[in-house]
């Protein structure tokens, strides 16, 4: 599945998208409020749309509004830090950063994503090869 992830935070874009991408999936990763405005824009189609808590929630709230007048089937998950947070954010899931990775690819199953390759990190034809 076409995965989307927003967050201003560097090291949890990379973070989330190495986990992500070793599941099988394909991530685009956005970490600026501008470039999140163009992703609803450009016509590309994502099954899933992470939104990080991290993100402003002013620019969270307007990315999810173009998102689904654009691309309505697109679910939206927005990562709270920590049980106990109401973000401002309307979003179909809530998740808690707090429980790590296993919580991002527990939503993607729950949500029915299906991987778009078998690529699993830390392997490479050189090494099948062998």
């Amino acid at each position: 599945m076409r995965v989307l992830s927003l967050t201003l935070d560097l090291e949890l874009s990379e973070f989330r998208k190495y986990v992500i991408t070793a599941a099988g999936h394909e991530v685009t990763s956005i970490t600026s409020e501008k470039e999140a405005t163009s992703a609803t824009q450009n016509g590309e189609n994502y099954g899933v749309a992470f939104v990080c808590h991290r993100f402003p929630a002013a620019a969270a709230r307007q990315f999810i509004r173009l998102l689904r007048q654009q691309h309505s089937d697109t679910k939206v998950v927005y990562i709270v830090r920590m049980y106990g947070e109401w973000p401002e954010v309307e979003a179909d899931r809530y998740i808690a950063g707090a429980d790590g990775p296993k919580a991002l690819l527990r939503v993607l199953e729950e949500l029915g994503a299906k991987p778009t390759s078998e690529t699993k990190i830390g392997t490479s034809k050189s090494a099948e090869l062998c």
